[in-house]
């Protein structure tokens, strides 16, 4: 046998579309060595390393979330810029802001941390937060713009593949460095690869075709719809307002435990890491089994499996925290839940979106919902940490206000299950909304604002450009 049946073999790209994601993959793996150290796990280890307390790491985790403005601003930059400079605009200067991580790591190799260290660390990851909201808000444009639209899923399909290969790879490679080289110098050199796997993107991005600038919006027209979108009664914003409290509930989860694990447990750099790899496995896996049961199911029992899933994540701690008892041999498992539930929400709400919402405003209803979303999921990671940080010299966490935390937790899944009975679930089969690596990055909850310069759904008026 020598291929695939021709009626079952996956339809062709175009020479012209394969000249575009070839690059754009290639961006996507180098971009995912870059983003999986510089706002994930050797992050929080990193600001903890620095003697950083829970509100520094709360603080660092959320800026990517309370970026949200800064994104919707900058697309008023698109039509005097366009894409391309914009994206490499923005993705050169971030890259700088790992230059002083790699510098603090290098200090800190004789034990010795100071205040201001972690300041200049809070000050790298926001600048780098900061930089990359200047250059997001033009990626998923620029490839709408280039990709045919029956070729966009393949691409996202294959960007996702690719991003998931690539981020479980380089927490691999974090984890071997930890068990291999004291913990400054792996920082060093996880921080060089991060640094390189910016370049190397960079390169990529290079490569890409520009596109004629979008159309010009304005800024004034959204603020003044979006708090009657928002506070107007629908399925639309009770859907909302839901997915908020789900957002402000769970997204503090991964860092504070790990931050749990360093300063109260005492746990090793690498095997917290490795922890970390089997919650992006988890995403990864229930991505996989999800995909096919989606339209065959509908929307409802995800979204009461994702809370549930969170609710037995919360209980595991509270009994933890309660009892005091060895769970070296359960971390893997609740770390591998944390993806499975985070997955169950993320990729079944792009699904039900579409159902409640009017087709005639939809980039501008979409825009609010992810810029509420993320919202709410960094100042929770902002607010939690203000609670648990401990005073003193000595990091630490205040084990009252986390066990108050996941008893929070818990409630609120309970709360949002009842809530959730309530939705009406609009039968049919809508198309779902294509976010890319959104699953690996939650960060990209607000790539909706996109949609908002998208020159497929701006009016065409040579006047305005």
């Amino acid at each position: 046998m020598t291929g695939a049946d021709p009626q079952t073999r996956a339809p062709a790209i175009s020479p012209d579309a394969q000249q575009v994601s070839r690059p754009a993959l290639v961006f996507s793996f180098f971009n995912a060595l870059n983003w999986q150290i510089a706002l994930g796990t050797p992050m929080v280890l990193l600001v903890e390393g620095l003697g950083g307390d829970a509100f520094q790491v709360g603080l660092c985790f959320a800026f990517v979330y309370l970026m949200t403005p800064i994104q919707v601003l900058s697309t008023s930059l698109l039509p005097r810029y366009g894409f391309k400079r914009m994206m490499l605009s923005g993705w050169g200067l971030r890259a700088l802001f790992l230059l002083p991580c790699i510098a603090l790591a290098y200090l800190g190799r004789d034990g010795h941390t100071a205040p201001w260290m972690r300041w200049v660390m809070i000050g790298s990851v926001f600048g780098f937060t900061f930089c990359r909201s200047l250059g997001s808000s033009a990626w998923l444009p620029w490839l709408y713009k280039l990709l045919p639209e029956r070729e966009r899923g393949h691409y996202f399909a294959s960007e996702q593949m690719i991003s998931s290969i690539a981020g479980v790879a380089v927490l691999v490679l974090c984890a071997i460095l930890f068990k291999t080289l004291p913990r400054f110098e792996a920082f060093m050199v996880e921080y060089a690869v991060a640094f390189v796997g910016a370049g190397l993107s960079y390169l990529a991005l290079q490569r890409m075709a520009d596109t004629e600038k979008p159309a010009a919006i304005s800024l004034r027209e959204v603020v003044r719809a979006a708090p009657g979108i928002f506070l107007r009664a629908s399925r639309y914003r009770a859907f909302l307002w839901a997915a908020c409290w789900f957002g402000f509930a769970t997204t503090a989860i991964p860092p504070f435990c790990i931050y749990f694990l360093r300063v109260e447990a005492h746990i090793s750099p690498g095997d917290v890491v490795l922890f970390t790899t089997m919650q992006y496995t988890g995403v990864m896996l229930m991505a996989w089994l999800v995909r096919g049961e989606l339209d065959r199911r509908g929307p409802r029992p995800f979204f009461f499996a994702a809370t549930i899933v969170y609710a037995a994540v919360a209980a595991f701690w509270l009994a933890l925290l309660v009892f005091r008892f060895d769970a070296s041999g359960y971390l893997p498992f609740v770390f591998l839940a944390i993806g499975l539930g985070y997955t169950l929400w993320a990729a079944t709400y792009p699904s039900h979106l579409p159902s409640i919402v009017p087709e005639d405003n939809r980039p501008l209803v979409l825009a609010i919902y992810s810029a509420s979303t993320a919202f709410c999921s960094g100042l929770g990671s902002v607010l939690w940490g203000l609670v648990l940080k401990t005073g003193g010299e000595t990091p630490g966490m205040d084990l009252g206000w986390f066990l108050v935390f996941f008893g929070f937790v818990f409630g609120s899944m309970g709360v949002l299950v009842l809530l959730l009975r309530r939705f009406e679930y609009p039968a049919g089969l809508r198309e779902p909304l294509q976010l890319g690596s959104l699953l690996q990055q939650p960060q990209r909850a607000f790539g909706f604002f996109i949609n908002l310069v998208d020159t497929s759904l701006a009016r065409e008026d040579s006047d305005r450009r």
